[in-house]
């Protein structure tokens, strides 16, 4: 069975009724639609909880602010994920999981923070290379051309500047060494 199976509201609907009948078990319920037996209870407890309206619930995002309230309502009540992701109608228990895990590690302020998504020193922003619009006439592309050509001529004449300084300075290191050095006779 593929966990990527999404049924339609009239399936769910369909099958919680059912159970709730007391016609079928949620096995059987579950096997009937090609379903897991934990998703068909989850359906259950959606239904039990918010009525017919619980089986629309749709996966979501959720501010810091309501996390919290789940996972403190929890603690202080002593209650399950599956409970309390039924009572808040958040359609997925494990949600409620990795957020109790978070409080439990960084407290609150692990809730309030924002961590979807790239992190900010990965979107550092890319200088991107200004594209040359093309001209209309043959005579600014070669202007264009020039230009590019003087500026890399300057930068070698530049090292080429710096590499002959270079040069020099060993060059005079070397011979004051040589100078400096007595002889042995």
């Amino acid at each position: 069975m593929d966990k990527r199976i999404k049924f339609s509201y009239q399936q769910k609907l369909t099958a919680v009724r059912s159970i709730t009948a007391g016609r079928e078990s949620c096995l059987s319920a579950a096997k009937k639609i090609g379903s897991k037996e934990n998703t068909v209870q989850r359906w259950l407890r959606l239904y039990k909880q918010h009525g017919p309206q619980g089986l629309r619930i749709r996966n979501g995002s959720y501010d810091g602010h309501f996390k919290l309230q789940v996972v403190r309502y929890m603690l202080k009540n002593k209650l399950s994920l599956i409970r309390t992701a039924a009572l808040f109608a958040v359609p997925q228990d494990n949600a409620v999981g990795r957020w109790l895990r978070i409080y439990e590690c960084f407290g609150a302020a692990g809730l309030l923070k924002e961590t979807r998504g790239r992190k900010k020193s990965q979107m550092t922003k890319k200088t991107k290379k200004k594209k040359d619009i093309p001209a209309a006439d043959p005579a600014a592309e070669k202007i264009a051309g020039l230009q590019k050509e003087v500026e890399y001529l300057r930068a070698e004449n530049a090292f080429l500047k710096k590499l002959d300084a270079l040069i020099q300075q060993e060059k005079a290191t070397k011979a004051q060494n040589r100078r400096q050095k007595p002889s042995k006779n």
